[in-house]
């Protein structure tokens, strides 16, 4: 699962709480937006090696709300932004629960952001081949005769 697709769907998990009438933005690109908006980013984080090849990635989710101008941010928004947040559904993935949950007004904006900790595997290369084939031959012999093993590798 790659960041995009966790930001995908912490904006439909914004979109479900806020409802249709705030416009969403994965990035960060204020000049030219519609207000009421939001801003959702993601940030990677440590990485930790697990075994049969996959990895552990801790990154954050940030929401940042942005009200019509002369609005005030009401305390509402960064509850609804930290509800938002508390759980992603990714598609066709797996639900995440979000920790370390914070939410505050700056600025005059809602800001909250959460962390999430994603399991990530590699895929095999189309060229990775065995290291080596083991081949066991057993040869009989005729009787009054020894057998004869061979290995080959």
């Amino acid at each position: 699962m790659a960041l995009q697709e966790l930001l995908e769907g912490a904006a439909q998990s914004v979109r479900e709480v806020f409802g249709e009438d705030v416009e969403i933005y994965l990035g960060r690109a204020e000049q030219g937006v519609k207000r009421p908006c939001i801003f959702l980013e993601a940030e990677e984080g440590e990485r930790r090696p697990l075994p049969c090849k996959r990895e552990e990635l801790v990154c954050t989710v940030t929401a940042d709300y942005l009200p019509r101008k002369n609005e005030d941010t009401p305390r509402a928004a960064v509850e609804q932004l930290t509800q938002a947040l508390a759980v992603v559904q990714v598609k066709d993935g797996p639900i995440l629960r979000g920790t370390g949950t914070v939410g505050e007004v700056k600025s005059g904006r809602a800001q909250a952001s959460a962390r999430y900790r994603l399991v990530l595997s590699q895929k095999e290369e189309a060229h990775e081949t065995m290291d080596a084939v083991s081949l066991c031959m057993t040869l009989y012999a005729p009787d009054g005769e020894t057998d004869d093993t061979e290995t080959e590798e």
